[in-house]
This record gives structure tokens, C-alpha cells and sequence, in this order.
């Protein structure tokens, strides 16, 4: 949903428009949604119980589907995603996602930022400092889901690892919220080479380095 994230932002045009325009825009698409899953709860014959709806944001490799491209639209975020500007951005949308009115919600509920699923974020990866595991990392204390389809030297050391899950873990304890870290380790590949992954399902980005 990554061009619906495109369109929502596009319209509100700044943090202070996020939340009025998530909670009449993602209304209006997941009310009928929630309705046809409300009348199986209450049908005698399924006997199954409705949890809600896992409102998250995410990317799309299709043209317009760039989730961090979205968010560079709105007039505080200046110059590329990652800069300042961003945090206040995701902090946002991440209220908003999570407390849309009359929707029952379930799972991350948040803002996904996957590198090699996102087209502008895989570009911003191929600039020199424009975008770092420290930046996603920050940027995660205030959306889902941590650090995402990172791509990272192969002979990263088990203690360089060890200590990024510590402090993707001291993050999600310290404020009581799932992230996972999911990296892909590249053999043979050094910081700032560009990986060779040949899939439908991801872009290409420079390794970072860890």
C-alpha cells in the first residue's frame, strides 16, 4: 500500500494534517472491510473471533510504492528521508495508524521501512551517509518495525551483530514495542559495493556498514 501511503500524504502535506487525514481516508477503506469480517464473527456457523486490522504501511516495488518517498512530500521533512524532519513524520503517521476511528486493530500497526523493499531507500543507501543503520535504527523508536532488509558486509563480526541486537532489544524494551532485525549478510561483499540480489521482491543498495 505503499501508493496509498503516496496519496494520504500527498493530501494532509504536513505533520499537523496526518492525523485528520488518516482517520477519514484509511476509514473509509478498512470500514468495509472490518464489516464483512464483523458478520463472520457473529454468524453461528464460523465460530471464529475477529482481532482487527494490522493498519501498517508498507512499500511496494511499483512505481509511486516508496513508503520513505511518500514521506518526503510533506513540507517538514527536509531534503531526503533520514533527515530532519523524518522522526516527527513517522512519529505521526504511527499515531495515526494506530488509532484510526472505529477500527479494531492488530499486529505491528506502524510504518514499515524495509531497504531492499523500497526503492527510495535502497537509492538513499547508494549515497554516502544519507542513510545508516543508526538513522533507521532511530527512526524505529517511533514506528515499526526496526532494522529491516539491511543488506551488511559478510564477514560482519558475530560481536558487531551481537551488539546491533542489543540495541535493537534495549529499544524495543525500553518502550514496550515488537521490532525484529532482519539482516542479510553478504558473502564476499564489503561496505559500499553494491549487492547483485536478483529477485522480484527486492531492489538493489549498497552493503552498509555495520
Amino acid at each position: 500500500n505503499g501508493g496509498f501511503a503516496g496519496d494520504l500524504l500527498g493530501q494532509a502535506n504536513n505533520i499537523g494534517k496526518i492525523k485528520n487525514t488518516f482517520d477519514t481516508k484509511m476509514r473509509e477503506e478498512l470500514m468495509p472491510v472490518q464489516d464483512i469480517c464483523l458478520k463472520f464473527t457473529d454468524a453461528a456457523d464460523y465460530p471464529v473471533k475477529y482481532l482487527g486490522i494490522d493498519t501498517s504501511l508498507n512499500p511496494s516495488l511499483d512505481d509511486g510504492g516508496s513508503v520513505a518517498d511518500a514521506i518526503e512530500r510533506l513540507e517538514e521533512v527536509r531534503g531526503d528521508f533520514g533527515g530532519t524532519g523524518s522522526l516527527a513524520a513517522a512519529a505521526a503517521i504511527t499515531t495515526s495508524l494506530q488509532s484510526i476511528p472505529d477500527i479494531l486493530t492488530t499486529g505491528y500497526c506502524g510504518l514499515m521501512l524495509p531497504v531492499l523493499e523500497d526503492k527510495r531507500l535502497a537509492e538513499l543507501g547508494m549515497a554516502s551517509n544519507r542513510l545508516t543503520i543508526q538513522k533507521l535504527l532511530c527512526i524505529s523508536s517511533v514506528c515499526g518495525v526496526g532494522i529491516d532488509t539491511v543488506p551488511i558486509p559478510g564477514n560482519a563480526s558475530e560481536n558487531g551483530i551481537s551488539s546491533l541486537l542489543l540495541d535493537v532489544a534495549a529499544l524495543a524494551g525500553r518502550w514496550d514495542k515488537p521490532l525484529s532485525c532482519r539482516l542479510f549478510p553478504v558473502p564476499g561483499g564489503e561496505a559500499g559495493e553494491k549487492t547483485t540480489f536478483d529477485s522480484p521482491y527486492m531492489c538493489n543498495s549498497f552493503i552498509f556498514e555495520l
